[in-house]
């Protein structure tokens, strides 16, 4: 397990194990509600530094039809 620490939106923070940058990720997601915007989860290394996680971009909404020129 790697210790992560997860801010959010409110500048509130906390450090939790988990096995994964995704289960971090998922559950700061639910934590807050469903929303991933504007937390952060950062992973801890081995000599103590943060580093960003990579989470995904958001979902867009609509359909968007695909420009091929075929």
């Amino acid at each position: 397990m790697d210790r992560y620490k997860i801010t959010m939106p409110d500048g509130s923070s906390t450090e939790e194990p988990f096995d994964s940058d995704k289960e971090a990720i998922a559950c700061a997601v639910d934590a807050n509600r469903g929303v991933s915007k504007h937390l952060v989860v950062e992973k801890y290394t081995a000599d103590g530094r943060l580093i960003p996680t990579a989470q995904a971009p958001a979902k867009r909404k609509g359909h968007h039809k695909n420009r091929s020129n075929s």
